[in-house]
């Protein structure tokens, strides 16, 4: 399904592919990493593509305003870009997107090993989880994109499974520093670190890192000592391995803009401004973040047929109100949907991604118009274990198996739909 997006998806018609492109092109021509300027950027000339649907006699090589992105997509890409160098852009572009679906596939193996390791006797539900990331319209076509969101939400899945699998681990009772470096205390660390090197958005995994270590102090509060000791190798091992990135930003953008943030917020300055987040832009904000979410292709410009997305509303509110009947029900009226405090502690990790995912997005959208429901993807994993957990629950699984497959067979059939009715509209 990624490929054939892929494929069939015309050239910079996916959000910012353009400046992602010209980061990759950039490393892979051998002129080291992009610094973002004044300039990069031009609203102007942006719609004007746009709205041309990107015709060949006007270049995109001008936009650059994802320069200040962390470089390992880039960097991991280039090599691909620089075997296809002297092919035409077409077969450029059509190169890194099939890098992207690899990525996407990746993504889908670590959703699979989450689940798993969160549900252990569950098989089925193991697979129900990357059956939904693979199946959503709008994550297939991003996947099968030219940008960095698949690799931040491979090594976010990633980090959530160390961390779950870490719950499960007992800390030594007398504190020691080579017990704390353990492999799977150095594997998180150099995860983490190559979070802090994809993308900002995925910054928001560290609360789940938290979140975890807070738990297992509770659980073994005698073994506090080692427990801190385990955090401060963790973290150690995490700036050792990223500081570079920030340093190299504070020297180039300023000591206060380790991120590139602020000098990313004056290049993109003509950006649409959401101004007053009243009524009217919290509605948009629902309304077209839920559309986009689903299936809302290009660059916003192509939504779905109106009468499809009342049909996914219900979907998701099914498996919403799945999610509190699991949530409330007892050991007695409902024991297959028991759980253990391991499996709501692994939950609670998914549920604080998540949330800091959102915030990160309705912070963003009080300064900018982004409502692009995209922004959830990098928390597409614990979105994926909630849908599945109240759809278990909704509709009686595993007693009802062929209700589960039918809604599967649906989601297919809406990917198909949007793959042959939507993208030709691009």
């Amino acid at each position: 399904m990624g490929l054939a997006y892929a494929v069939r998806t015309p050239t910079w018609q996916n959000p910012d592919e353009p400046a992602h492109f010209n980061y990759v092109r950039h490393i892979g021509e051998g002129d080291g990493l992009p610094v973002l300027r004044e300039g990069d950027y031009n609203q102007a000339y942006l719609s004007e593509l746009t709205s041309a649907k990107f015709p060949p006699d006007m270049p995109v090589d001008s936009l650059r305003y994802e320069s200040h992105q962390p470089p390992l997509y880039y960097a991991l890409a280039s090599p691909l870009y620089a075997v296809f160098s002297g092919a035409g852009e077409r077969t450029q572009v059509l190169a890194l997107r099939a890098f992207s679906v690899f990525l996407g596939v990746l993504l889908l193996v670590a959703a699979f090993a989450l689940t798993r390791a969160l549900f252990p006797r569950s098989g089925l539900l193991a697979l129900a989880v990357p059956g939904f990331i693979a199946l959503l319209p709008q994550h297939a076509a991003m996947s099968a994109a030219v940008n960095n969101d698949t690799l931040g939400e491979l090594l976010v899945t990633v980090v959530l499974l160390l961390l779950v699998l870490a719950l499960r681990r007992r800390p030594e009772m007398v504190p020691s520093w080579r017990a704390a470096a353990s492999p799977a205390v150095f594997l998180l660390g150099v995860t983490l670190a190559l979070v802090l090197l994809t993308k900002t958005t995925a910054y928001a995994v560290f609360g789940a890192v938290g979140v975890a270590y807070g738990w297992r102090w509770l659980w073994h509060r005698r073994a506090g000592g080692q427990l801190a000791r385990e955090l401060a190798l963790l973290m150690l091992i995490t700036v050792l391995l990223s500081g570079w990135w920030f340093g190299r930003n504070m020297a180039t953008y300023g000591a206060t803009d380790p991120a590139g943030l602020e000098r990313h917020d004056q290049v993109v300055a003509e950006q649409p401004r959401t101004g007053d987040f009243d009524a009217a832009a919290a509605k948009r904000f629902v309304r077209v973040g839920f559309k986009s979410f689903w299936a809302q292709l290009g660059w916003m410009a192509v939504p779905a047929d109106d009468r499809l997305y009342p049909l996914l509303g219900l979907v998701t509110g099914g498996a919403a109100l799945g999610l509190v009947l699991a949530g409330v029900g007892s050991r007695r009226a409902a024991p297959d949907f028991a759980l253990t405090k391991e499996q709501w502690a692994g939950l609670s990790l998914l549920a604080v991604t998540l949330v800091l995912v959102f915030l990160e997005w309705f912070g963003y959208n009080l300064r900018y118009i982004q409502t692009q429901g995209r922004y959830l993807f990098p928390a597409i994993a614990p979105i994926g274990v909630f849908f599945a957990l109240g759809m278990r629950r909704l509709l009686g699984w595993p007693s009802r198996v062929p209700l589960f497959v039918a809604l599967y067979a649906g989601l297919f059939a809406v990917d198909l739909y949007v793959l042959l009715r939507l993208v030709p509209q691009l």
